[in-house]
């Protein structure tokens, strides 16, 4: 067993995700609450603005929540610690800033150069702005 891997699998990060698990719980519950509360208020409702800012929390606590329990899942499968792209290790300070991290800082940054081992990220799609046409022209 490599040094990498004794320090990613011990009961430390099951500490740690599942305390992180609990508190991003009851983040989502809290908020989902106060949301549909402020929905149900006659004034408001889903157009409100706190209504709607509420949602968005919400969501981006879910996702968290989500970003958690998939890194237990790793820890249980044995691939946490490890990037998801490469499967070279995460280095500590960023497990332990963010154990959910999924991407070694390589594979995590959007410019990856060719030919360094990495697999590249196929650019996204450039927007090309639509051509008027006058009208009564085909």
């Amino acid at each position: 067993m490599r040094a990498e891997d004794k320090d990613t699998r011990g009961p430390r990060w099951r500490a740690i995700l599942e305390a992180r698990w609990r508190d991003r719980l009851q983040e989502v519950i809290e908020l989902s609450g106060a949301y549909y509360a402020a929905t149900a208020e006659p004034a408001g409702g889903i157009e409100d603005r706190r209504a709607r800012r509420l949602l968005r929390q919400a969501v981006v606590a879910r996702q968290r929540l989500a970003d958690t329990e998939a890194a237990l899942t790793r820890l249980a499968t044995g691939g946490f610690g490890r990037c998801e792209q490469c499967a070279t290790p995460i280095v500590p300070v960023l497990l332990a800033a963010a154990p959910e991290t999924r991407y070694c800082t390589r594979c995590g940054t959007a410019e990856i150069a060719p030919g360094n081992g990495h697999k590249e990220r196929a650019a996204p799609p450039r927007l090309v702005p639509a051509q008027r046409i006058p009208a009564g022209r085909p």
